[in-house]
This record gives structure tokens, sequence and C-alpha cells, in this order.
């Protein structure tokens, strides 16, 4: 709670201690005393907008301190630092500069403000309430009404913290992800039609391409061995005289029938 609120030079205030009891307290006045100035400080403790407009005529700065006496879930909160029961919140608003923001007497940020703001203070007036304008409080509310047991919502968001890592260690984001699959589908798609038979396959395809690369050298080769063979003065002519020279010759008869076993095999 808000056990102290100390105003310099804010407004119409130029000077205001202001020591709050326990309970209820209500700050009456007719208009112009000042109540929009107590709210407007309160919202400058936690993290409202700094105007130096609203700095006291003939003033250099206006000043708003605030102690806070801590509850038991505010005291235990790791966001807040503080001795543990009581917390001192600061905020200078100068004429020419930005603001600067103190707690316990140290230099803070305005959005360290507004987080203690959120856990300390609630400020109601027209679109300008602290907590129940955040989806959090809103949805802890609303569980809360109604009794949910929130043990199967974390059950499954521990379950997808975990699908999301082994994702992650999949490497890539979901469209790299549709990218190698793409790949991989085309490829297969081009390997299912070469139609291949064999793991020896790649073998015999180089082979082919060897005798294929040279297929004009091997072509004269054949002639040339064609000629050879078959040509005038070749070897089939050589075999009929040599045929011819031992036909007739009983003593070359098992020599004849081989020599023209030879010849048919070369022809």
């Amino acid at each position: 709670m808000l056990a102290e609120l100390h105003i310099e030079d804010l407004g119409t205030i130029d000077r205001l201690d202001l020591v709050f009891g326990s309970g209820l307290t209500v700050l009456t006045g007719e208009t112009g005393a000042g109540k929009t100035m107590l709210v407007e400080a309160i919202s400058l403790l936690v993290g409202g907008r700094a105007d130096a407009a609203r700095v006291r005529a003939g003033a250099s700065e206006a000043r708003v301190e605030g102690r806070f006496v801590l509850g038991d879930a505010a005291s235990h909160s790791g966001s807040i630092d503080g001795d543990g029961t009581e917390m001192v919140v600061a905020r200078v608003i100068p004429v020419d500069g930005r603001s600067r923001a103190y707690v316990n007497g140290r230099l803070a940020t305005v959005g360290q403000l507004v987080d203690i703001g959120e856990r300390l203070v609630d400020i109601h007036g027209q679109h300008a309430h602290q907590s129940l304008l955040a989806a959090a409080v809103q949805r802890a509310a609303l569980d809360e009404f109604t009794g949910v047991d929130l043990a199967p919502l974390r059950a499954a968001r521990a379950e997808l913290t975990q699908i999301d890592a082994a994702l992650a260690a999949l490497g890539g984001d979901t469209r790299a992800r549709a990218r190698e699959i793409d790949l991989l589908r085309f490829q297969v798609e081009e390997i299912t039609a070469a139609g291949i038979e064999s793991p020896d396959e790649e073998v015999g395809l180089a082979r082919e391409d060897e005798a294929l690369s040279d297929a004009e050298a091997h072509r004269a080769a054949g002639y040339r061995a064609a000629e050879a063979i078959s040509g005038d003065g070749g070897v089939s002519d050589l075999l009929g005289t040599t045929i011819a020279a031992l036909a007739q010759r009983s003593p070359f008869d098992a020599s004849v029938e081989r020599l023209r076993a030879v010849a048919a095999e070369i022809a």
C-alpha cells in the first residue's frame, strides 16, 4: 500500500506531504483544489507519462516521491528490488530535458516503474486501469472464477515446447523444410524414372559410356581386322591355300580337318 506521498512543484501544488493510514482514505475538495494532481503524482510514480507542462510556474522541476509498504506477494517478488518491507519510488520532471526515476535512491527506468505499478497500484479511471487491461490478468481472473484445472493446459504446453525443440533440432524453419522435402521428392521421382535395376548398374553404364565414347576407333579397328581376315591375301585365302596343299595327303588328314575347322571359325 501507499503509505506516504511527497509532492513538490507539480501543477497547482507548491509542496505537499501526505501520510496515509490503514483502510480507506478519501480526498475531497472543490474543483481546482488539486485532486487531479494527486492522481497525476501517483501515476508518475508507476511509470505514467511525464509532461513538462505539469511543472509549477516559476519552478525548474517537479518532484514526486512515494513510500510503499510491501505486502507478502510483492515482497517475495523477484522483480521488486526492496528491503522486503518498504520501497521508496521517486520521479523528477524538469522543465527542460528528460524525466528521471529512482527506486530506493537508485536510478531506474520508466519500464521498472511500470512493472512496480502493475504489482502495487491500480488506478481506476477512464482508460486508466493498470491491470484489468492486461490479457494475462483477465485470463487468470476467468480461470479462478470458473475453477478451471490448468494442469492439462500446462502439460500440453510442455509437450508443445518439446515438439518445437525437436523441430528446431532438425534445422531450418518451416519454409526451409518444405523446400527440402520438395527437392527430395523430385530426386526420388528422377531415380524411379531412371529404372535402375541393379546396384552395379553404374559400373555397366560406365563401361558402355567408355565404349560409345571411342566408337569410331573401335569401328576402324574392326574394319582392319576384317580386311586382314577376308581381304585379298588375307588369313582366309592363306588358310584355303594351306588346306588345298595338304588335301588328299593321308598323313595330313588330321591337320586338314583342324585347319578346316579353324577356317569355318574365322569365317
